[in-house]
């Protein structure tokens, strides 16, 4: 079959815009597994050259079913408990972190109460001078 630059040019411009239909990407299959393609289309002919090796591979490395199992289990074991702990360590940091929000508190509510007892304390001291003044003023004049 014959094909003109330009017919494979539009195709490949379809193609690239995943407007093509089976027929059309398999000329552009055919076109490019026969050795006479022009040069300008040659990273394409890479590609499908590529697709066209990739899907004659077979996997050869199959990993048996007890295999995958075994390992999948020791995998899901180490990340429940990887999850276990860091929920505990979490669970800890956070009872941690509100016992030291609750002891501030405390301690600000008696820093607060002892400095309004302090201040009373003051007032009333001064006030017992007064007193006392009074009371050697009028042991002076009882005298």
């Amino acid at each position: 079959m014959e094909f003109n630059k330009d017919y494979i040019s539009e195709l490949l411009n379809l193609y690239e815009e995943g407007e093509t239909s089976l027929k059309q990407e398999q000329e552009l299959k055919l076109y490019f597994s026969s050795e006479v393609y022009d040069k300008e289309f040659e990273p394409y002919a890479k590609l499908f050259k590529f697709f066209e090796l990739e899907s004659k591979t077979e996997m050869e490395d199959q990993v048996t079913g007890n295999e995958k199992t075994s390992s999948s289990f020791w995998i899901n074991i180490a990340a429940t408990l990887c999850i276990a702990l860091g929920g505990l360590w979490f669970y800890d940091h956070y009872q941690t972190q509100q016992e030291m929000k609750e002891a501030r508190q405390a301690f600000e509510t008696t820093q607060n109460a002892l400095n309004l007892l302090s201040s009373n304390m003051n007032d009333g001291l001064e006030k017992l001078e007064y007193v006392e003044v009074f009371r050697t003023q009028k042991n002076k004049l009882i005298k």
